[in-house]
């Protein structure tokens, strides 16, 4: 193992040297066989992912830091290599993101980076991942809102409602000032409009956005034509044909802009002479016209063709052309002439243009025409069709009279069959109403308001026994019995939250080893408890005096004792309960140092999945106390009967150290670690066996691991050495866990008023006070209208179960073996 682990280290200073001279498939390679040798070595597989992210093979990079993430959680690795590792794959997953455009798994892994180690840098990194998806999105609803008033001048423009298009192109280049399209389109309707310069100027940026556009090339060449300007026309469609050699169009106004530039020049100058002429040659004083000459077209530059004639060749076309020229009225009048004939043909070919658009009109509106026709056609026949039916419902409305009145008859018949129903129904409310507060109270019992006042002596702050952040607690005496009222605070909504989840919690399980609920008041949001003497658990550990009453028996006694109402509440049907705030200030001891678990404040009944087979509940605030909470928990917000076993790990360590909670995890493993596990134990407990401490330590630090996989359950392995463990307790020392008070002292509300034994099916009657069932009925049915306790009159003789109080009677009897 040593020899692989030594190549293994070997392989990452290759790797790293490759990286280093930027040979990154090398540097791959060694990172890849130090992984094989040392899987426990996460920083492989991590430095293999920067060796991807350099090479553009993004989603490896991510593969290997999510494997990263992953082995180093179930290790227990440093949290900066784990943060490290996701930091990595944020930065794979932003390259992504530039391509794709999805940003929300690089924002993840950045989050999730910081929640393993804090860094300015990812905090920084993480600010500007979700800047560049708020961007993003803002640029897609903006090219959104473009698109669509784009497609609204489209429409516009092929209705040839050119200035609304205009408009809407406009708006379109506000939200979107990027798009050539746009550009494109406003600029043929400037055109259209005969607006030609705003039209350049709309084709010219065109291009500019976007070289390789061809319709904004296209735009640009039809204004200039359109000007006149037929040299520049034939150049912009030149560079046209750059974007696309044989597009038609383009081809098309080549050759139209040649014709006009060969009619505008009847009248050559001597400068434009050397255009024209520029494949002609002298041979023996008389000018031909090569056959390759003639194949150059018309707009070669000027000093190209000029550089194929000598200066005598020139001179001599030159004059021969004067001298064809000569008669220059003649020649004025034929330039005149074709002058005039270009406008007539423009003018013509405006007139078919328009022709051909009547033409359209036309057409469109004699289909429209037709399709009226057989529309009136259709309407007609549905018209006809209706007037028969229209007969037929006369027919059978003449029919229908004869039937009312038999209806009428049936209808007072329904009317006082429904009176009689009604009254039944009645009856029925009353009943129920009766029944009601039975069933009410067969859940928990409801106190009123001034009752606990008088109890506690108006809340008195010298009864006041405990106070959270959310409730006070206060000893009082409430109908013959000592009780404890926790009061949640009324200006908390997180008290209400309490109140509700306790009531809903105690009042459907019953335990040994869970606090008894014995009623509440929803007026007060105040919960009534049977009091334990003791205090908690906290009180012992906290105290010195009072931890070494806590012998190293009783307090693995209490272990099982949790261990066992955990269990209870995670198994409990129909749906499991998860206390959610465990530690020693919520574990409550009697005058026995029996211990019970309270302050349900904040559990859940979990509802089991149907997909998953899973029980989970999920909340974006946790709420409990953190040195004692499932650091998952507070990761993800996730509350699983896997976050009670973490807190109940801890709570075996400060019971076997009797150390405070904080960084107690890290000084027991330690200790182990340096083989000194005693110097840590709690020695006011007394001498703790060796073999005994071991299990515990061990037990504890596996219910305490990070990850809730590799926790055990309560209910298989963790039970059977809890059980296991205080069964060798009992027998070592039986007299260690002797009552620290007589346990054959009765709790006097558990007696009945008048029998003066212990109650076995405890009502409570009118007056408020709880008897046993058969001595108050025998009260009543001896003729007595009073009450047993205060004389005064019943208001009623109904009696109600106070099954609260028979749960907690009995649980006594049991645990002292006389039931």
């Amino acid at each position: 193992m040593e020899a692989a682990v030594e190549e293994a280290r070997r392989a990452k200073e290759a790797g790293n040297e490759a990286y280093g001279k930027s040979l990154l498939e090398t540097a791959v390679k060694h990172y890849t066989r130090g992984a094989v040798l040392d899987p426990t070595d996460i920083s492989f597989l991590t430095n293999r992912a920067a060796a991807y992210f350099h090479m553009g093979k993004y989603q490896e990079c991510v593969t290997d830091c999510d494997e990263a993430a992953t082995r180093g959680r179930e290790l227990r690795a440093d949290n900066k290599l784990i943060a490290k590792a996701l930091s990595r794959k944020a930065s794979a997953l932003l390259e992504l993101a530039g391509c794709a455009g999805d940003y929300a798994p690089a924002i993840r892994a950045l989050q999730q980076s910081l929640a393993e180690h804090y860094s300015e840098e990812t905090l920084e990194r993480l600010g500007k991942a979700e800047g560049k998806r708020k961007e993003l999105e803002e640029q897609e609803r903006l090219d959104r809102a473009a698109d669509h008033h784009r497609e609204r001048g489209n429409e516009s423009f092929k209705q040839k409602k050119y200035h609304e298009a205009a408009m809407h192109y406009t708006e379109a280049m506000k939200l979107n000032p990027k798009d050539p399209r746009i550009l494109s389109n406003r600029a043929q309707c400037y055109i259209n409009l005969g607006a030609l310069p705003q039209g350049l100027e709309d084709a010219e940026k065109c291009i500019e956005l976007d070289p390789t556009f061809l319709k904004g090339y296209v735009r640009k060449a039809k204004v200039q034509f359109l000007m006149e300007d037929y040299d520049n026309a034939m150049a912009t469609y030149q560079e046209g044909l750059r974007c696309e050699p044989n597009n038609p169009e383009v081809l098309d106004g080549l050759r139209r802009c040649e014709a006009h530039i060969k009619r505008a020049h009847g009248g050559a100058d001597l400068e434009y002479l050397k255009q024209m002429f520029g494949g002609f040659h002298s041979e023996g004083g008389v000018t031909a016209f090569t056959k390759e000459a003639s194949k150059e077209p018309l707009w070669h530059t000027k000093s190209q063709q000029a550089e194929k004639l000598s200066a005598e060749d020139f001179v001599h076309i030159f004059r021969n052309t004067m001298g064809r020229a000569e008669p220059s009225e003649e020649r004025l009048r034929h330039t005149e002439s074709e002058r005039m004939a270009r406008k007539m043909e423009n003018l013509y070919l405006i007139q078919v243009q328009q022709r051909k658009e009547t033409e359209e009109v036309l057409s469109r509106t004699k289909q429209e025409l037709e399709r009226l026709k057989i529309q009136h056609g259709d309407v007609t026949k549905k018209l006809q069709k209706a007037n028969e039916h229209n007969e037929r419902l006369l027919g059978q409305l003449s029919e229908s009279r004869g039937q009312y009145d038999q209806l009428l008859s049936e209808h007072d018949h329904l009317l006082r069959d429904r009176d009689r129903v009604v009254r039944e129904v009645d009856g029925l409310r009353q009943k129920r109403g009766q029944v009601l507060p039975v069933l009410v109270t067969s859940m928990y019992f409801e106190f009123s308001t001034s009752e606990l006042e008088s109890a506690s002596e108006n809340f008195s702050s010298s009864l006041k026994i405990g106070e959270g952040g959310f409730a006070c607690v206060y000893r009082g005496i409430l109908r013959n019995m000592t009780v404890a009222i926790k009061v949640l605070k009324p200006d908390s909504l997180q008290g209400r939250s309490q109140f509700e989840q306790e009531v809903a919690v105690l009042s459907r399980v019953r335990h040994p080893h869970l606090v008894t609920l014995l009623g509440a008041c929803s007026e007060s949001s105040a919960l009534v408890y049977e009091f334990l003497p003791n205090g908690s658990l906290e009180d012992f550990l906290a105290c010195a005096a009072k931890r070494q009453t806590l012998i190293w028996q009783i307090r693995i006694r209490i272990i099982a004792e949790i261990c066992s109402a955990l269990v209870f509440l995670h198994k409990n049907k129909p749906h499991s309960v998860v206390h959610g705030d465990l530690k020693p200030a919520n574990i409550l001891l009697d005058v026995n140092l029996v211990s019970k678990l309270s302050d349900f404040g904040i559990s859940r009944l979990l509802i089991q999945s149907s997909t998953n087979n899973t029980t989970l509940y999920h909340t974006m605030h946790p709420l409990g106390t953190p040195l004692y909470m499932d650091p998952e928990f507070l990761a993800t917000g996730e509350l699983t009967p896997h976050s009670d076993v973490y807190s109940f790990g801890i709570v075996v360590l400060r019971l076997l150290t009797g150390k405070p909670p904080v960084g107690i995890k890290k000084i027991v493993e330690d200790a182990i670690m340096k083989g000194e596990l005693h110097s840590v134990v709690d020695s006011s407990a007394g001498e703790w066996p060796d073999v005994l401490v071991q299990q515990l330590a061990h037990l504890a630090l596996s219910c305490t691991e990070m990850s809730r996989r590799c926790r055990p359950d309560l209910s298989g392995e963790v039970w059977g050495v809890v059980e296991a463990l205080r069964d060798d307790a009992a027998l070592s020392s039986a007299s260690s866990s002797r009552p620290v008070s007589d346990e054959n002292c009765t709790p006097s509300y558990f007696i009945c008023p008048i029998s003066q034994d212990i109650m076995n099916d405890p009502h409570i009657a009118a007056d408020g006070f709880t008897y046993e069932a058969e001595a108050i009925r025998n009260w009543l049915d001896s003729g007595h209208d009073t009450s047993p306790m205060t004389n005064v009159r019943l208001e009623h003789d109904k009696l109600i179960p106070n099954r609260a109080l028979r749960s907690a009677i009995q649980e006594w009897l049991q645990q002292h073996n006389l039931a």
